[in-house]
């Protein structure tokens, strides 16, 4: 194909627009005409996936590379990465990038290790984009207005005189400018929209907006308003290509970042539903994505194929004719003839893995797996989602109770998230944060008459990212579980956590924990560690008489070295008793901890005991402050 013959490609990417927000999905809160239009003579994708933050989604469509390959830090895009602008103008063709960067610097100077991490991102005059307009190049304190008065930097200048302007404005009029000015083409237009993300402020179609004091006031209202200019700049857009003559020799490509902000209530069908940007669940990552190209694709098609974000970059790059230049290591699978029909899409499964950290406000986050396929989806603790009977997950499947048709995709989706395992951990030293099991390093849990009851939510983990506390699950004993996050079957290294017990009694104690594994193959996910006081460490093995998905107890113990040597005796001295757990198959979940007394047997296992009291005892711990005494 003569270069001047292949196809002009624009993508447009919204902030923060789940599906539900757009006519065409079925949402009746807001008026969308233009992408309503796009979808009936195009195709709408029904099964499109983005990760649930901004950032996140955003680094998997630049390189086409999943977040578990280069991930680096929020608002930081490896400036060593190639991407797709890159191999756009390698391709040959005039590129162009407007709205939100948010790539080169996010932590503010006073969060703890943005040392590490400010600056060290790429710069957009270094991503592969001959001309670019946008937001948010520098530091996050330095960011300013994305809307009214908006501080813009544009081929390396900061705009002037923006007082009174808003910002998507000047990126669609950018835009437009450099479409008219290449418009012998090729060019690839990276249109990275700010909206609707908050602060949810007036645009200029808002009564608002002529009373210039009211232009920076957030309310959740306006976020009405936001959306529909989103819709009405994608109208904007495609006019101008309209207008010259540009259409048929243009692909437009609309898709979402994440879902909508949690504070946005919506209407789908007949239900009203919130967004759940920064969740897993279908109104956090299934985003709305169109193509429209008139000519080539076919009118009014809707498609099921499962398509994910980092598909992007292959499927452009094979639409321009440039397959040759998809670099070897992408994630992405290009669904180019999905397209034009002329095959099925090749994707089997789209994998989520994001975890925001480190980044400055993210600290409330923590890795999130998921393997969604056909029409399951399984979570990396357990739980499975019928996505055809069950689009708001509202009654997840346990593997307890599946069906032949459940266990077998649960087996394969299992398989998917398995293959991925292999991931570098947040280090938490990067962010510094109080550690609970030195904050209650003098609380100890109770003896009461030969039995001492612990609930695993209330063990104080260490913050090394080992366990995670959970209550995702039917049939805990408590408000929750802890559920391992580590793989470490030779010996313990991470996650070592003390439970510290006041026994009233010296002598030989017993112990029966209450675990659970959710592995289709449950002898890959049932062991733990633990140990107590200076004795060696245990391995507490799930028995394989217990069906995945069902809680059991480990009341048999055995060396590592010895692993048919199965004992249930701990030497306890009177007061204060240390015993230490830690993970050794990744997402066991333990519940519940006994430790007893021969002759209160029978007793250990009832799920109705009351639990431990769980307060200041011996004075054996030091006071916050003091040596505490070394880890094991």
């Amino acid at each position: 194909m003569a270069a001047d013959e292949r196809p002009n490609i624009v993508l447009i990417l919204a902030d923060d627009l789940g599906f539900e927000t757009v006519g065409c999905y079925g949402g009746t809160s807001y008026a969308t005409p233009n992408l309503d239009r796009l979808a009936a003579e195009g195709v709408r994708f029904d099964r499109a996936y983005a990760l649930p933050l901004c950032t996140n989604t955003r680094i998997q469509l630049m390189t086409g590379r999943l977040n578990l390959r280069n991930w680096k830090a929020f608002g930081i895009l490896d400036p060593a990465a190639t991407t797709i602008g890159h191999l756009f103008q390698k391709a040959g063709y005039k590129t162009c990038m407007a709205g939100k960067w948010q790539l080169t610097s996010y932590d503010p100077p006073d969060y703890p290790g943005a040392e590490f991490r400010r600056d060290t991102g790429m710069l957009p005059e270094d991503s592969g984009f001959d001309e670019y307009s946008l937001w948010h190049v520098g530091h996050t304190e330095d960011k300013g207005s994305r809307y009214a008065d908006p501080v813009i930097v544009q081929n390396g200048k900061e705009l002037t005189r923006t007082t009174g302007k808003y910002g998507p404005d000047i990126w669609s009029d950018f835009i437009g400018e450099f479409i008219e000015q290449n418009q012998q083409g090729p060019f690839f237009v990276y249109y990275s929209m700010a909206l609707p993300h908050n602060p949810m402020v007036p645009t200029p179609d808002s009564p608002e907006w002529k009373e210039p004091e009211k232009r920076h006031v957030e309310e959740t209202r306006l976020a009405k308003g936001m959306i529909e200019y989103t819709d009405k700049l994608v109208g904007k857009l495609v006019a101008k290509l309209e207008a010259l003559k540009l259409r048929e020799n243009t692909l437009v490509l609309f898709y979402s970042d994440n879902g909508t902000n949690m504070r946005v209530a919506s209407r789908i069908g007949d239900r009203v539903v919130r967004g759940e940007k920064g969740k897993a669940t279908e109104l956090g990552v299934r985003v709305p994505a169109i193509a429209n190209w008139p000519g080539t694709i076919q009118s009014g098609i809707v498609s099921d194929d499962l398509i994910d974000s980092v598909d992007l970059l292959p499927t452009l790059l094979e639409v321009a004719s440039a397959e040759e230049l998809i670099p070897q290591n992408v994630d992405g699978i290009s669904f180019a003839n999905v397209l034009t029909q002329e095959e099925p899409g090749q994707r089997e499964w789209v994998y989520i893995h994001q975890d925001p950290r480190p980044g400055w406000d993210k600290d409330r986050f923590a890795l999130i797996r998921v393997a969604i396929g056909e029409w399951f989806k399984l979570y990396e603790d357990g739980r499975m989602i019928d996505l055809v009977n069950d689009l708001f997950e509202e009654e997840p499947l346990y593997i307890a109770d599946d069906s032949p048709e459940e266990r077998e995709a649960r087996v394969e989706l299992q398989e998917v998230l398995d293959s991925m395992r292999p991931y570098p951990m947040f280090d938490p030293s990067r962010v510094p944060r109080p550690d609970p099991s030195e904050v209650f390093h003098r609380y100890q849990f109770q003896d009461q008459g030969g039995l001492i009851v612990v609930e695993a939510e209330m063990i104080p983990v260490q913050r090394d990212e080992s366990w995670a506390m959970e209550k995702a699950l039917p049939e805990a004993t408590g408000f929750g579980y802890l559920r391992a996050l580590r793989s470490q079957q030779e010996s313990p290294e991470s996650g070592i956590t003390r439970v510290s017990l006041n026994a009233n009694v010296e002598g030989e104690w017993q112990a029966a924990v209450r675990v659970r594994s959710d592995h289709p193959q449950p002898e890959r996910e049932n062991t733990f560690w633990i140990k107590v006081a200076d004795g060696p460490w245990m391995v507490g093995a799930l028995s394989k008489n217990i069906a995945p998905g069902e809680w059991g107890w480990v009341d048999e113990f055995s060396p590592i070295d010895q692993p048919e040597e199965l004992v249930n005796q701990w030497r306890f001295e009177e007061l204060a008793n240390d015993v230490w757990i830690a993970p050794r198959s990744p997402n066991l979940k333990i519940d519940r901890l006994v430790f007893f007394q021969d002759d209160r047997k029978d007793m250990a296992k009832k799920l109705t005991l009351p639990v431990s009291d769980f307060h200041p005892w011996s004075s054996k711990y030091p006071a916050p402050g003091e040596e505490v005494g070394t880890t094991p």
